[in-house]
């Protein structure tokens, strides 16, 4: 029998590396929902900002740089990067160009699912906020845009 068999075959041994990877476990599932918060936070930070910019069209430079400077200023994108911001931005581009109601609705439902803390919620619509304003125009449909968003995330009142 050679030493790997009998290391192997070891109770003791065997006990020990049990408990190691079991600790090991432990620690990716404390780390899992913090990851599980930012894809939560992620996707409904895009899909918020898509029903806001597909409002009165399509996403302007402005806007995209506003979305970019929240991404950025987020502590929640930990773990995300600028290509995954616009991976999930032309996801939902390419869905509000075949089917812009359906698109909405998608949008707003992932809104409405999400397990977002109120803090969460308000950043969201902050970031709402600035890409509204961020070429410099209001249009009144971003604004019933903005408030379909507010419902969607459960936040009553327009602070605008």
């Amino acid at each position: 029998m050679t030493k790997d068999k009998l290391t192997q075959d070891d109770l003791f041994l065997r006990g020990a590396r049990l408990r190691a990877r079991q600790k090991a476990d432990q620690r990716d599932l404390r780390n899992e929902p913090s990851r599980a918060g930012a894809e939560d936070f992620f996707q409904a930070l895009v899909a918020a900002v898509a029903v806001i910019a597909h409002a009165d069209g399509q996403l302007a430079l402005a806007e995209r740089r506003k979305l970019v400077e929240a991404f950025l200023a987020s502590p929640a994108m930990e773990g995300f990067s600028v290509a995954d911001l616009a991976e999930e931005l032309a996801h939902h581009a390419r869905a509000f160009g075949y089917a812009p109601d359906l698109a909405e609705k998608q949008a707003l439902t992932t809104l409405s699912i999400s397990a977002l803390g109120s803090t969460d919620r308000q950043s969201i619509r902050d970031a709402c906020h600035q890409v509204i304003t961020a070429d410099g125009l209001v249009h009144p449909v971003e604004l019933g845009a903005l408030h379909r968003v507010e419902l969607a995330l459960g936040i009553y009142g327009s602070q605008m």
